[in-house]
């Protein structure tokens, strides 16, 4: 990662923030800091490794979002680390997982911990998205739909928090992002938590994977369109029986997802919410 970073600091009406968080969570989806409100603006700063990804972010707001204000730095890697530091807090998941920041992996915890190293990848456990998808993992294990020994396959694994705690879960497989910054954050990730024996990572995609290969459960938290262009592909490496936990997708798009997956020969999944995202679960 590089010494400077690009930080984009932005101000717009509480009316739209659904807006600007949707944008973000296309453009940036590592994840953002939220400032809160400053004299009746809503303020929200996202950090770049690279540059070219900060001017497309920015060029995405301005057309998408009138009114709104931007404003532009360049910082150390080290204060945006700091910063994680009053951001990033301990996440309970369900009965069984807590997810910690690694400057407190050595804290006595009363749950399972995954330790992640926030850096650019997406996945903290802070996003809604996240915690569905973990949250569905303790509860198919509690109910032994999951089980140790199984196979999984961690679609855009990011931070590779997913494949983690599926490891912790007893389970093997691998992680694959299109993102290579993502992949070594996921790496380093698997070693603080003591499980790259068992997650095999790796950047690529679904059509990385050999289509006889058959996985008892994969995880995709990715984004609505590209979970419906890879439904083919996603439902042929799906074993049977099996277990397919689908997130990063609105309340209002998943419908759509839940169709085109249905339409491979799915059963209708189970489908919960939280806030503006859902979380679809497929059982073969």
């Amino acid at each position: 990662m590089p010494n400077k970073l690009a930080r984009l600091t932005m101000s717009f009406a509480p009316e739209h923030e659904d807006l600007v968080a949707g944008l973000l969570y296309l453009q940036t989806p590592w994840g953002w800091q939220d400032d809160g409100l400053r004299d009746g603006l809503r303020r929200l700063t996202v950090h770049f490794d690279r540059p070219e990804q900060s001017a497309e972010t920015e060029a995405a707001l301005l057309a998408s979002c009138p009114g709104i204000a931007l404003e532009r730095a360049s910082v150390d890697n080290a204060d945006w680390n700091s910063a994680w530091k009053k951001y990033f807090t301990p996440i309970p998941i369900g009965s069984r997982f807590v997810v910690l920041p690694s400057w407190l992996k050595d804290e006595p915890q009363d749950a399972e911990p995954i330790v992640i190293e926030p850096k650019m990848a997406f996945g903290t456990g802070h996003h809604q998205t996240t915690a569905l998808c973990l949250g569905a993992l303790d509860r198919l294990a509690s109910e032994g739909a999951l089980a140790a020994g199984q196979s999984f396959l961690d679609l855009g694994t990011g931070s590779g928090i997913l494949g983690i705690a599926a490891v912790k879960l007893g389970l093997t497989g691998q992680g694959l992002d299109i993102d290579p910054v993502a992949v070594d954050n996921a790496r380093e990730n698997a070693a603080l938590n003591g499980v790259e024996d068992a997650l095999a990572l790796g950047t690529g995609s679904i059509d990385s994977i050999p289509q006889d290969r058959r996985f008892d459960c994969i995880l995709a938290n990715i984004l609505a369109n590209p979970l419906i262009d890879m439904a083919e592909d996603i439902t042929l490496r799906l074993g049977r029986p099996g277990v397919l936990i689908l997130s990063g997708i609105l309340r209002e798009q998943a419908d759509r997802v839940a169709a085109a997956y249905v339409e491979q020969g799915l059963p209708a999944p189970d489908i919960s919410f939280s806030g503006e995202w859902a979380l679809l679960v497929f059982r073969t």
